[in-house]
């Protein structure tokens, strides 16, 4: 893939709208649910989901472009997950002392991503068996 003005372009406003998804998430997460950083864990358990689909459909799908791959999986997956706000979620609810929802925070993200990240492997594969 050429990195031409117009695909970084692309990249960087994917990575716009995937920040933008995940701050209103994280808005509305936080309505619900104060003082827990659910926003995070939304984010990055949906960025898990949408990236198995996105591996599966790049694989199964042939006609789909390297181009397009890198605007959805770098750019607004990129800007949708976030890891360094996980890491800073993490850090103050252990400040706070709050260790038990700390450590159920860090498996809830770890293997929710990675089993979510199959299930959408998966259905796309499956989708794409049935045509």
């Amino acid at each position: 893939m050429s990195m031409n003005p117009i695909n970084f372009f692309l990249i960087g406003l994917a990575a716009a709208c995937g920040a933008w998804v995940r701050l209103f998430t994280g808005l509305f997460m936080s309505s619900l649910f104060p003082g827990l950083p659910l926003g995070t864990l939304v984010v990055n358990l949906v960025g898990g989901l949408l990236m198995g689909i996105s591996l599966a459909a790049f694989h199964q799908i042939t006609f789909l472009s390297e181009e397009l791959k890198l605007i959805l999986n770098v750019g607004f997956l990129g800007g949708l997950t976030t890891y360094s706000a996980y890491t800073a979620d993490i850090f103050n609810l252990i400040q706070r002392g709050e260790i038990g929802f700390a450590i159920a925070f860090i498996l809830a993200h770890i293997i929710g991503a990675l089993g979510l990240c199959f299930i959408g492997y998966q259905l796309i594969n499956l989708l794409c068996r049935s045509f």
